[in-house]
This record gives C-alpha cells, structure tokens and sequence, in this order.
C-alpha cells in the first residue's frame, strides 16, 4: 500500500514495479493506494497488505497507546517529517494560532491528525476551537480551492497539487517539522510475522523499493510519466513537481545508504513526541524498528 493514495510523491512504487525492479528482486507486487496512516497500519496487522508505506510518527505514537502490537518498520523513505497543514493566500491563516475557530480536512486515521494535539500545544493553540472534519486523499485539494474547509493536512511536498487544484493561488505551508524535530518520515512497515519469518522478503522488498524511490527522485519527470500511466487520473507535471521537492528528504544528511535509521534519533523522536504531551507511556526503539533489517548499504 502506498502511504496516501496515488500522487506524485508515491511514483516510486510504481517506478520499481515499471522498472522490473521488483521482478530482478524475484517478487511480484500488486499495489494498493492507501488511505493514511492509521488505515495502512490496520491493513499490515490485519494481514491485507504485507507491507505498506506508514508515517513513522503514526507509528509511534500508535505503539504507545497499544494500538501497533505485531508492527515493525524495516527502512526509512523519509528521513525527516514531512507533515503539515496547508491553507491558501485571503484565508487569513498565516501562523498556527490562525486555526483557531477554523474548519481542517484531512482522513480520518492521518498522521497529521494524531499528531496535531501536540503541535497545537508547543504553538499555543487551543485545539479544542479547531474543528476536524474527514475526507478521501483525492478530495482534500479540492475542498480546500472551493472554500469548504480552511485548511488541509498535506505532506509538504504536495504544495503543487494543491496550487493545481486551487488554479494557481498561492499556498502558505505549516509544516510540523519546524516544530517537533527529529522525526523521520514515511517508513516502510510490515508485520512482525512476515519480518522474523520472512526476512529475506524483506530486505529484497525493501532494495526493490528504495532502488525505485531513488531512481524517481532523480528522473521526476519520467517517474511522473510512469505514474499517470499507472494512474491516469494524476497529473504528470504536478507529480514530477513532488518528486522535485521530496528529493531533499529521502537520503541521509550523513552520507549512509537510503532507508537507514540510527537508534540514537529514534529515541531521540521518542522523547520529543514524549516531552510534547503525544503520549505518556514507555516505548523502546527495538519495540518498532527492526534495526537487523535496516538497509546496510
């Protein structure tokens, strides 16, 4: 599955199976789009899904309140967050105290949505006057542009699809990591029966993918391409805009292979989501990673 439906920043997945990157790793994969975080969770415990892109905050925070039992993330796609909420220029919402009194879409199970209680008290604001109401990835733009909602939660690198859908306007971003730092991205996640009882799977699953995310940021425009071809209803130039801007985030300041994470800022991910009210019980790194998995190199 991928993290949340099909635009422009989930061509990667689409560029390994196009590529035969899949295919060289001796696997064959059907690709579902996915709903946010919370749904693509559900779908790799419930078995639906053997592995889905799931924002590894979600996770988190998910496995503090008991809630991601059997989860494990086995590699990165995103080493920093890019969560966010976007609103677009005469909403009069410039800053986070702007929400108040103020209507935000996003889905039901998003990332953005579980971690907004604790943005909301580090900027000083009374997140009980923000009202959150649920849709669908694809009508998200849309319902913003029309003025149905004053604000969004978007990844910050679907700013073009929002400019798109709302002809041009410009788009004012919020994005959480200016806020609550040392946090990683999206996460490759499955369960904990298919990492321990199929761990070559893995690490041929995630090479796949990852020689897929790579190639995509560095051909946006023909990964765009592959993308509309696999999903017309996306736009080519607005996914190649993603891609252009997800480049940044998907490898290692520290020069390490894609996908890798260090336990070190993982604990460090822990107490900040700790210290910002997200959750209160105990949560070790070896508890959702599986740092034998990680990709070496």
């Amino acid at each position: 599955m991928t993290g949340f439906g099909a635009f422009g920043r989930e061509a990667y997945v689409y560029v390994a199976q196009e590529k035969g990157f899949f295919r060289e790793a001796g696997i064959e994969v059907a690709v579902q789009p996915g709903k946010g975080s919370g749904e693509n969770l559900a779908a790799v415990l419930g078995g639906r899904a053997q592995f889905s892109a799931v924002d590894f905050t979600a996770t988190l925070i998910s496995a503090a309140g008991g809630k991601a039992e059997g989860a494990v993330t086995v590699a990165a796609l995103h080493q920093r967050t890019l969560a966010a909420l976007m609103t677009l220029e005469g909403s009069g919402i410039s800053e986070p105290k702007d929400l108040e009194g103020r209507t935000v879409a996003d889905t039901a199970s998003s990332v953005i949505r579980m971690m907004f209680p604790s943005y909301a008290r580090l900027t000083g604001v009374d997140a009980s006057k923000v009202k959150w109401v649920s849709l669908e990835p694809a009508q998200l733009a849309a319902n913003l542009a029309s003025g149905q909602v004053d604000a969004i939660g978007q990844y910050v690198v679907g700013q073009p699809t929002v400019r798109n859908a709302a002809k041009g306007k410009e788009v004012t971003v919020l994005p959480f990591g200016d806020v609550i730092t040392d946090l990683y991205g999206s996460a490759v996640t499955t369960s904990s029966a298919v990492a321990t009882g199929q761990p070559d799977l893995v690490r041929r699953f995630t090479g796949a993918l990852l020689k897929g995310l790579a190639y995509a940021v560095e051909h946006p425009q023909e990964a765009a391409q592959i993308l509309v071809k696999k999903q017309p209803a996306q736009n080519a130039e607005v996914a190649a805009a993603e891609l252009a801007l997800m480049a940044s985030y998907v490898r290692p300041a520290d020069g390490t292979p894609m996908g890798t994470m260090s336990r070190e800022r993982v604990e460090r991910a822990i107490a900040v989501l700790r210290s910002a009210g997200a959750f209160d019980g105990e949560l070790t790194p070896e508890s959702v990673v599986s740092f034998d998995l990680l990709p070496k190199g």
